[in-house]
């Protein structure tokens, strides 16, 4: 069959709609792999195909947005004859035009067309991408050479629940290739390119543009636990760790406590209130709404992932005298660990508080995978991230409450808490 001379021009349009002037989402990942194969060296309009190859993306790559995460691969460019010549030449991390032209052109094509083998190597890169936008982009001017099944790798990689689809460039390539790679897009849930057939070609591009920048559903959010203290009493799903009666109580909707001297990391706060309704598997908002006006110093108000004395994540807020008649009001978010301390800190703004009157306060813990983000509110729709901590292993239950961190404090600060709720997302 007499192949079709494709240009350097349409070459680029297909990658351009793929991922060029569009905004894409700042959580997606593209990983490139690019056929270092010999027949690379195979003449178009008087060019060699890798020639071309290496001109297009290296346009492309230097107008991708720079919230696009990319990647490169390449196969096939050092060996003749080796069946696992694949290698990550760039790791997806945020775009550098400069450093992936300076791969991509040093690609010289040599050997076979390892296509299952390449597909199979892209799935431990995409293992930490979990829950983003991730797609691999093959281009290749070939069929499998090497004795793989890269249709059965691609259905493998779309099943890997990484949310990973796999397009397909067809560059230059024949009935039999192309119906190889055209199974690949399938069974990886994407689509395939082909620079045959001028209609055609635009048509099936412009439905993949909207694939590729199409947002993704907004992840529905339950509510998975509530209390706003209505009543006098305290619900069941509370126990009070080392109760004082006289110092807490339920009213008017509220849950009043005042701080007493103790410490999280001696196990000794009076009138803590742990949930006992264990926490979500997954990933789940833990936020609290309250006021307070501060009295004393060094009595945080905390929201806290509590397993024990020894192993607790917490934030925690707190007034200090700042010796120049004002208030300062420190945030942190502690994770402590077997007698070690890991401490980010913030602050609230100084006209949050005023002395004497009730400001509202905002406290929230995101668990993400194995991540926990403390974040505060004055108002409870613009927020700011405390910071990010790391716990691998899954613990602790919710706990709030306020405490007096030294015995110097003078006075006592009254923290009344309006409602505490967990955030599913489905």
């Amino acid at each position: 069959m007499k192949k079709m001379l494709i240009s350097a021009k349409m070459f680029l349009l297909v990658l351009v709609v793929l991922f060029g002037n569009t905004p894409i989402l700042a959580s997606s990942n593209v990983l490139f792999i690019l056929d270092g194969s010999g027949s690379m060296w195979g003449q178009l309009d008087g060019t060699a195909k890798i020639e071309t190859a290496k001109k297009v993306m290296s346009s492309l790559l230097s107008d991708l947005p720079k919230n696009v995460n990319v990647g490169l691969m390449a196969y096939g460019h050092r060996s003749e004859g080796d069946c696992k010549d694949v290698q990550l030449l760039v790791p997806i991390a945020s775009n550098s035009a400069d450093k992936l032209t300076k791969q991509i052109n040093a690609i010289k094509p040599k050997g076979k067309t390892p296509l299952a083998y390449s597909l199979e190597q892209s799935l431990p890169i995409f293992a930490s991408l979990k829950g983003q936008n991730n797609y691999v982009v093959l281009v290749s001017d070939g069929k499998e050479t090497c004795g793989g099944d890269p249709c059965k790798v691609a259905k493998k990689l779309a099943q890997a629940g990484v949310n990973l689809k796999v397009h397909v460039v067809g560059f230059d390539v024949s009935g039999e290739e192309r119906k190889q790679l055209e199974c690949i897009a399938k069974e990886g849930r994407g689509k395939y390119f082909n620079a045959k057939d001028t209609k055609g070609f635009k048509v099936a591009l412009a439905e993949v543009k909207k694939e590729v920048i199409k947002a993704p559903p907004a992840p529905k959010i339950e509510t998975y636990f509530f209390d706003d203290f209505d009543g006098s009493e305290l619900k069941e799903h509370w126990e009070v760790v080392n109760p004082d009666q006289d110092n807490y109580m339920v009213s008017d909707g509220k849950l009043l406590i005042i701080g007493k001297k103790g410490l999280l990391s001696k196990g000794n706060v009076s009138n803590m209130m742990l949930l006992t309704k264990p926490l979500p598997t997954g990933d789940w908002v833990a936020t609290v709404k309250g006021r307070v006006v501060f009295q004393s110093e060094n009595t945080p108000v905390f929201l806290a992932l509590f397993e024990d004395k020894t192993k607790y994540l917490a934030g925690s807020f707190f007034a200090v005298w700042d010796g120049w008649n004002t208030w300062k009001k420190p945030i942190w978010a502690i994770k402590w660990l077997k007698g070690k301390e890991t401490r980010l800190e913030g602050e609230f703004p100084r006209k949050w508080f005023i002395s004497e009157d009730k400001a509202d306060f905002y406290l929230r813990m995101k668990k993400k995978g194995y991540k926990y983000v403390v974040s505060w509110s004055t108002n409870g729709k613009k927020w700011k991230d405390v910071g990010q901590l790391t716990m691998l292993k899954i613990f602790g239950r919710l706990a709030i409450g306020t405490n007096i961190t030294s015995s110097k404090v003078k006075g006592e600060t009254p923290v009344e808490f309006d409602w505490v709720k967990v955030e599913v997302m489905k």
